[in-house]
């Protein structure tokens, strides 16, 4: 008879141990999801306020921008992350950030997002107090509790519209800039 209890409780207690064991990873997975998801709105902030100190928090020391933005410095990792914000956040003290979608699957978070942002000096052949919105999707790889890559890629009909912009303000360089013309 004990055998015949045993048996019925490991039947029994089977199912709860393997579903189990799904849910706890589910909930890992969940928690990773939350912490990219928080990590990346957190650094968006600090793009957008210019108060860069808490990267470090979010960002790997050896992160790799594949972007090549407009400030592009000569720095790498998290050091260029930091000059870079801090530049855009001269040029556009104003900025806001509006993220419309955010998915994560695995160790990359996808962000689909508009910025706004009046430019307080000359920017890219833009005249200081240029209206601008653009919109982009974000691309993050993150290695454990921190970003370790960023691929960025902005609207080509923004693109288009800011070099329309240009033109009819008789700026054509912004295209040109860094090219030599024979």
């Amino acid at each position: 008879m004990q055998k015949y209890y045993l048996s019925l409780l490991v039947i029994l207690l089977l199912p709860l141990l393997v579903f189990g064991q799904d849910k706890m990873g589910q909930t890992d997975q969940m928690s990773m999801e939350t912490k990219y998801k928080m990590g990346y709105n957190e650094v968006l902030n600090a793009l957008t306020t210019g108060k860069t100190d808490v990267l470090d928090k979010y960002i790997a020391a050896d992160f790799v921008e594949h972007d090549p933005g407009p400030m592009m410095s000569n720095k790498t990792g998290i050091a260029r992350v930091k000059e870079d914000f801090a530049a855009y956040h001269k040029a556009f003290p104003d900025m806001k950030a509006t993220v419309h979608a955010m998915a994560v699957s695995g160790d990359y978070l996808f962000a689909y997002l508009t910025f706004t942002g009046t430019t307080s000096e000359p920017f890219m052949g833009m005249p200081a107090n240029h209206k601008m919105t653009t919109n982009s999707v974000d691309l993050v790889r993150f290695k454990g509790d921190k970003a370790v890559e960023h691929w960025g890629f902005t609207s080509n009909e923004d693109m288009m519209k800011m070099m329309q912009q240009e033109k009819q303000m008789g700026h054509d360089n912004m295209m040109n800039q860094g090219t030599d013309k024979k």
